[in-house]
């Protein structure tokens, strides 16, 4: 009988909970164990005023980018509390930074009209940048961290951006003692990375602490982005996947244990 390829290996997920639920589904179907203490909550932000002013007036722009599954159903909920007909997004280029934005999208029965190979602020801005934005208005819900980057050279192009914050990714404090408990056991094989937020948010809660798990738990990262921000606190990435996703993570996962 062949040995499930992920037996006897136990991963730390940081990633929200309810959004890492297929990962972790996975990670048990190849024989391992997923523990999921989030490391980011993802919380409405302050006031909706701005993007509830853009959802009003939704026909006044042409092009819409939804960067993460949370940009989608903060979209979502605050059409629907505005009794904005959600049909009125078909009219529109709905642009998506990959499969995740784009099965969250689905459910709403709407399709993206652009989704880049390169799931970054990066990728989408290059393909938007080769169709030409200039004299475009455009909607970009965003986290309250979101790099300036896709605004800001959206705007030297010649496109009106509007960024309404959509919700703000915090830190959940009361995960703090659990994961300082998972990862002084030394049980943890890996801790798994799906954001910049989720490293950057653990190395705030344990401070000083994470140092002391080098070398005996590997650090997975789901991508560029998320990779340079964990090597910019001085620690090494064991694993980044070739395509950006968490269904490429986990096949990478595969590998690197075979």
């Amino acid at each position: 009988m062949t040995q499930a390829p992920l037996n006897g290996r136990r991963f730390l997920v940081t990633r929200p909970a309810a959004q890492a639920a297929p990962f972790v589904a996975q990670i048990y179907a190849l024989g391992g164990e997923a523990v999921c203490v989030p490391t980011i909550e993802i919380v409405p932000p302050p006031s909706f005023k701005d993007l509830d002013l853009a959802v009003v007036d939704l026909d006044r722009y042409q092009i819409v980018i939804l960067t993460s599954v949370n940009a989608v159903e903060a979209l979502f909920a605050r059409m629907l509390e505005n009794n904005q007909y959600f049909g009125l997004l078909r009219q529109l280029e709905l642009v998506v930074v990959g499969p995740k934005t784009a099965e969250a999208l689905a459910q709403y029965k709407l399709r993206p009209t652009i989704m880049p190979d390169d799931h970054r602020a990066e990728g989408v801005l290059a393909v938007l940048l080769e169709r030409g934005v200039k004299g475009k208005r455009i909607l970009y819900p965003r986290a309250a961290a979101a790099r300036p980057l896709l605004a800001r050279e959206l705007r030297s192009a010649g496109a009106t951006v509007d960024d309404p914050i959509a919700y703000e990714a915090v830190i959940p404090q009361q995960n703090t003692d659990k994961i300082r408990r998972l990862l002084a056991g030394g049980t943890i094989d890996a801790v798994c990375f799906s954001s910049s937020s989720t490293f950057r948010h653990l190395q705030q809660m344990l401070g000083d602490e994470l140092a002391q798990i080098k070398g005996r738990a590997a650090f997975f990262s789901i991508g560029p982005q998320t990779s340079a921000t964990i090597r910019e606190y001085g620690y090494e990435v064991d694993l980044e996947p070739e395509a950006w996703t968490m269904d490429a993570l986990l096949q990478a996962m595969v590998n690197y244990y075979r």
